[in-house]
């Protein structure tokens, strides 16, 4: 963007016409010229034109000419998740009123909806990439990628919170990257994460280990803990892989988010830690730290109705609570997903309600007319394997030979 273009676009924007802008100055042919860069002209005429427009040229230019510069600290911290730049200098590009009229407003764009996701603020992210997808149709590569990535990213956290139903969106918009020709090898933690999600946790174990060694070449020790943690919770379920070991190094990580006061990690290393302890029917410590998990996560949420459910799962196979105190929670969780519209924890809360008052009919019902269902069509594998598997198991101890056989083709599907 030229100083003609930045004289236009002033121009326009408070309604003048070339004529206006310059009588007692120039003719109407010279601003034109100016605004297309046409002819040449003194600093003094650009100094009276931009006092009729109220406008400090040169910090305008400046503004400009840093543009770039400018953007890249941004992205940079929006990766690093430093919010209270990432808020000053979101702050000082929206005082910024050329910036969408310029060559980089697609990459500001682009960056604003990385912006929005950090947020949490989903429903913003997904209207500035549809306008991007509307308005940028022919993009500079590097920006196609980041579009792409920005898509990816997306789909992972609406995914992990149950708005987005299909989980192979993510890994397959990620795989159209050009890593070659963007050149961010975050990149690998988000292919990692959509990796997790279709259940390749050999895969996403690989890329993650990609994506550590680049957050601590670069430093970002938050995004660094946050890798370790996810890979963390690939092998932690491993029979090969010794408990103490795992204890020691959930442990560790869990200090570490004291360190950097990485609150949203340590409550997700506390879960993780109280699912092993459940997995091994170590009932009290896994009530502990689930409670810790509890007392930390961000109430309502997605993360805070999962960490309630396993809660309530873990409660249950151990007998550690009241069934009336059980009860009143499952309805706590299952009236804060009716709020929330989260179909998905709607679903999980009655299946555990029914669990719960020892209603064995309605359960297996519910779980075969409702909750498979709605797993297939949202692709959530691992739920649809989880009661799949028991559904059928239930079938075929109650003898109820024909109907295991119709669960047993949803199992071989998968």
């Amino acid at each position: 963007m030229s100083v003609g273009q930045i004289i236009r676009f002033y121009r326009q924007k408070i309604g003048l016409t070339q004529e206006e802008l310059g009588r007692g100055i120039c003719t109407l042919s010279y601003i034109s010229k100016i605004e297309l860069e046409q002819t040449a002209y003194s600093h003094d005429i650009i100094k009276v034109i931009s006092d009729r427009l109220n406008i400090d040229i040169e910090k305008e230019v400046a503004l400009l000419e840093n543009m770039e510069n400018q953007l890249n600290r941004w992205h940079k911290f929006i990766i690093m998740q430093k919010m209270d730049f990432v808020e000053a200098m979101y702050k000082e590009f929206e005082r910024i009123p050329f910036l969408n009229s310029t060559e980089y407003a697609a990459y500001y764009t682009l960056l604003k909806a990385r912006y929005y996701i950090l947020k949490k603020d989903y429903v913003k992210t997904y209207s500035i990439l549809q306008s991007v997808k509307k308005i940028y149709q022919n993009l500079p590569p590097f920006e196609k990628n980041l579009q792409l990535h920005v898509w990816g990213i997306y789909y992972i956290e609406t995914n992990e919170i149950s708005l987005e139903k299909d989980t192979r969106q993510a890994i397959n918009i990620l795989k159209e990257i050009d890593i070659d020709k963007y050149r961010n090898d975050e990149y690998y933690y988000h292919i990692a994460r959509a990796n997790h999600l279709i259940q390749n946790k050999t895969m996403a174990y690989a890329q993650a280990e990609k994506a550590l060694r680049h957050f601590k070449d670069t430093k970002n020790f938050k995004m660094a803990l946050e890798t370790e943690a996810f890979m963390l919770a690939q092998i932690h379920n491993d029979k090969n892989t010794d408990i103490k070991q795992i204890e020691e190094s959930y442990y560790n990580l869990i200090q570490e988010c004291d360190l950097l006061n990485a609150v949203e990690i340590k409550e997700i290393l506390l879960g993780n830690l109280s699912f092993v302890y459940w997995r091994r029917k170590d009932y009290i410590k896994a009530q502990r730290l689930c409670i810790e998990a509890l007392n930390l996560v961000e109430k309502p949420s997605a993360p805070y109705l999962k960490t309630l459910r396993n809660y309530l799962i873990l409660c249950q196979d151990g007998k550690l609570i009241k069934k009336t105190e059980a009860l009143r929670m499952a309805h706590k969780g299952r009236s804060v997903a009716k709020q929330m519209n989260n179909m998905l924890y709607q679903i999980l809360f009655k299946i555990i309600t029914f669990r719960i008052e020892d209603k064995k009919k309605q359960y297996y019902e519910y779980i075969e007319v409702k909750a498979l269902p709605y797993f297939q069509s949202a692709n959530h594998l691992s739920l649809l394997k989880k009661y799949a598997m028991e559904l059928y198991e239930y079938y075929l101890e109650t003898a109820q030979y024909e109907n295991a056989a119709k669960i047993s083709n949803i199992l071989v599907e998968l």
